[in-house]
């Protein structure tokens, strides 16, 4: 009697067969999209190194801005270079937008290579990063310090300011001789605005020592009384300060009230580096000379912002 062979006999070690086949291309799709993933990882953590390094590279160049446009570029490119993006000028472009020149714009492109997706057949991405870097007169200062200069002096008179020579801020009464304007009030600056000039000695201090690290905007501020210049705490802040370069408000003349409540019309911020300072109870004296500075802050938009005075703030745009 010829044996009868039915499907059914060999149908598991068929869909066994299938079963394997199956998983051996669900592993190969799995470890492709693994290796995949490591090499996007790897992509992205290029590209957030590149962005940084253009970010300060911008910063870097905006510092010569707007006066040295070949000079912007070539600090931007030095400091690429120095910290593993390499670019050549071309990569750096200089524009205009609230002013002549103050606009620094940095773009680095360059291949990375990859590890599995090679099997793919690609051996390389274009990672890329765009940054551009602002330059101009500042619409609100950080770190300021609560002394204030005239714009009268005679070395903010210079084109551009400031001067180069030494000078000397008088401390003293800064009102006219005969007259009440400001009677009794030194050149000291309460700096938060409709404060009414009610500053502690420790704050005057500390921003004496430190600088205000609120943003300051230009406006209209009051005076402190003298009696606070005289603490021990301001005279030592005011000490520690000889050898450094110190940010100052500048005020428009004339006063604007007299008495204790004199105000004082802030229109920009001037770098002033202290050689010496003297106190003889009720007067006082800085001399040292006033100096080109890079300010933390605001840059003011189209129109507005402090006058000019050799401050001016740097800033990312994009």
């Amino acid at each position: 009697m010829a044996a009868v062979v039915t499907k059914e006999a060999h149908g598991p070690r068929s869909e066994r067969g299938q079963a394997f086949v199956l998983t051996v291309a669900s592993l190969v799709v799995l470890l492709g999209m693994a290796a995949v993933g490591i090499d996007v990882g790897s992509w992205y953590q290029a590209q957030r190194h590149d962005q940084s390094v253009a970010d300060a590279a911008a910063l870097a160049g905006a510092q010569a801005l707007p006066d040295d446009p070949a000079q912007a570029v070539s600090l931007a490119v030095a400091y690429a270079n120095q910290n593993g993006v390499t670019i050549n000028p071309s990569a750096v472009t200089i524009s205009s937008t609230g002013m002549s020149n103050d606009t620094i714009k940095v773009a680095v492109d360059k291949p990375e290579p990859t590890m599995f997706a090679r099997v793919f057949g690609i051996t390389s991405v274009n990672v890329g990063a765009r940054a551009a870097a602002r330059a101009g007169l500042p619409g609100a200062a950080r770190y300021v310090a609560p002394i204030v200069v005239p714009i009268s002096n005679p070395q903010l008179q210079c084109t551009p300011p400031p001067c180069n020579g030494t000078t000397t801020i008088d401390l003293m009464d800064l009102h006219n001789p005969g007259s009440g304007n400001a009677a009794g009030s030194f050149a000291l600056l309460d700096l938060i605005p409709n404060d009414g000039g009610s500053v502690g000695s420790g704050i005057l201090s500390e921003w004496m020592l430190h600088g205000n690290d609120a943003d300051m905007p230009i406006g209209i501020y009051e005076a402190v009384p003298s009696n606070k210049y005289n603490s021990s705490d301001f005279q030592d802040a005011l000490s520690a300060r000889v050898g450094d370069e110190v940010l100052f408000p500048v005020y428009q003349p004339p006063i604007i009230q007299g008495g204790s409540n004199a105000q004082f019309n802030i229109i920009g911020w001037v770098a002033f580096h202290i050689d010496s300072q003297t106190t003889h109870g009720s007067s006082g004296s800085l001399t040292g000379h006033f100096t080109r500075f890079l300010a933390q802050g605001i840059i003011a938009g189209p129109g507005g912002g402090s006058a000019n005075f050799g401050v001016k703030v740097v800033q990312l745009v994009e």
